[in-house]
């Protein structure tokens, strides 16, 4: 299963960052925007207000799992503060989110993420406006670029470098590594399940302090939750393919539909913010 880019907002006139973190997303269903940025690696636009007269905008990342993107996002609301009518300085707006699911097996050095931030710091090094993440541009310029250049939309290539496999031999691998996937089920809701078998790598002691292996037991967790974990997209991914005959998946909150031979793509996304592929180009950047 494919771990692309998806794409959680792109406005050209931008929105009120607290209030758009706020909003239901429109990507994940029973979410909302911050919510949605759980475990999420992601590419960002926003811009101060008290550069709303300017075409500079500040591009960024956020590398890490767990809270980190949510955080990194929040903290712009707490250095900027909240548009007010009465400050005209106060408020950041945000214009682009692209997130992709966090891959431990993945450094950060080879995320979707990285990649694009060196391309775009690259390709407008003669916008640049205080440093290499401010660049000087009409937004509608860095989209049309971002569409023209979206091979890392279309593509699964983040190349996975941590090897579980070999520490796990030295006793160094995360407890919470997968093994292997054993099953899959579907909920009376119709969601796909998998259980999961964890590596046996953590230990306890005894009363004598003598060392034992504990084993973590099996756990049923959805495919989000399992992509999260050492080796889990990998063997979650070989599972798939491997029974894909059998069974018909879907990879997000988001319901799916097939583009072409071996994509897929949200559908319940506003028309802003979703387009079909054309000559197997996306163009919904």
């Amino acid at each position: 299963m494919s771990n692309r880019f998806q794409v959680l907002l792109k406005d050209k006139n931008g929105i009120e960052l607290d209030k758009w973190l706020r909003q239901k997303s429109v990507v994940f269903k029973n979410k909302s925007n911050l919510e949605s940025l759980q475990n999420m690696r992601i590419f960002y636009v926003v811009k101060a207000a008290f550069e709303k007269n300017t075409n500079v905008y500040k591009i960024g990342i956020s590398e890490r799992g767990e809270h980190a993107a949510k955080g990194r996002l929040i903290d712009y609301v707490y250095s900027y503060g909240i548009a007010d009518k009465n400050n005209t300085c106060k408020g950041v707006k945000i214009y682009l989110v692209l997130a992709n699911y966090f891959n431990p097996d993945v450094t950060a050095a080879n995320s979707y993420v990285r990649k694009l931030e060196t391309r775009v710091k690259e390709s407008f090094k003669e916008a640049r406006d205080r440093g290499a993440e401010r660049i000087n541009v009409p937004i509608q310029e860095l989209f049309d670029y971002l569409e023209e250049n979206n091979d890392l939309f279309q593509e699964d290539t983040e190349i996975v470098t941590r090897k579980t496999p070999r520490l796990q031999e030295k006793g160094q691998a995360a407890r919470d590594a997968v093994k292997r996937i054993v099953e899959e089920k579907v909920d009376r809701s119709g969601n796909v399940k998998y259980t999961v078998e964890f590596s046996s790598i953590a230990f306890k002691y005894d009363d004598d302090e003598n060392q034992k292996l504990k084993k973590r037991t099996n756990e049923t967790l959805t495919y989000e939750q399992i992509i999260q974990l050492p080796r889990g997209k990998q063997l979650l991914d070989e599972y798939i393919t491997k029974n894909q005959n059998k069974t018909t998946t879907t990879t997000t909150d988001a319901k799916v539909t097939t583009l072409r031979s071996g994509t897929t793509r949200p559908t319940n996304v506003d028309s802003n913010i979703s387009r079909r592929t054309r000559s197997g180009k996306i163009t919904n950047i």
